[in-house]
């Protein structure tokens, strides 16, 4: 099967417009995303200053850190945004921030995620916006090339890279997810809402 040059154009835009009519249920996506962001940078603030260290052995989907959760952390919306954290993230200290001395609940490529898709809700719920899935896998390339790199050679990624590369990945995510939604195929582009 060949792909014309407009179709492989089109795979790999993004386009945004403004919307003709606001509908209110793509909001949903976007309060649920930015509060989950939110209590990503609130959960280090609900404990006293430098209690929170989990330090560099976490593994991913692997609740390894949760003795010291249930140690250490008593407030219950930070205990479970911690433990959230230790099911799907690493939560390596020197591959997160610290907010009053306290280590973030997710690394910083996952963090930028988190904030990432808050922002992409809200810019697809303000904006039709319409993403080629071929641009929505360039936007994947950085995140894996950052990660893969490091893990098979000597460099050591920055937070500020990894909180760029998740901003990307979950900017695009989220509106590809609202793209997704709207799409109507009789159209070939977002049915109007």
């Amino acid at each position: 099967m060949q792909i014309s040059k407009e179709q492989l154009l089109n795979e790999l835009t993004i386009d945004i417009k403004k919307r003709n009519k606001q509908n209110w249920k793509i909001y949903i996506p976007f309060v649920i995303a930015f509060t989950w962001a939110m209590l990503l940078f609130i959960a280090p603030m609900l404990e006293p200053p430098g209690t929170i260290y989990l330090g560099n052995n976490g593994k991913v989907s692997v609740p390894d850190n949760t003795p010291y959760i249930d140690e250490h952390i008593k407030n219950p919306l930070a205990h479970a945004v911690y433990i959230s954290g230790d099911y799907m993230c690493h939560q390596h200290s020197n591959r997160s921030f610290f907010i009053m001395g306290n280590q973030m609940p997710y690394c910083a490529r996952c963090t930028g995620i988190f904030l990432g898709l808050g922002i992409g809700f809200l810019i697809a719920a303000l904006f039709k916006v319409r993403v080629g899935f071929g641009f929505y896998f360039l936007t994947i390339i950085p995140l894996g090339l950052d990660g893969f790199i490091q893990l098979l050679t000597p460099y050591e990624s920055t937070n500020f890279m990894r909180i760029l590369t998740g901003l990307f990945v979950g900017i695009y995510s989220a509106m590809l997810f609202i793209y997704v939604y709207e799409y109507d195929p009789h159209a070939h582009e977002p049915a109007p809402r």
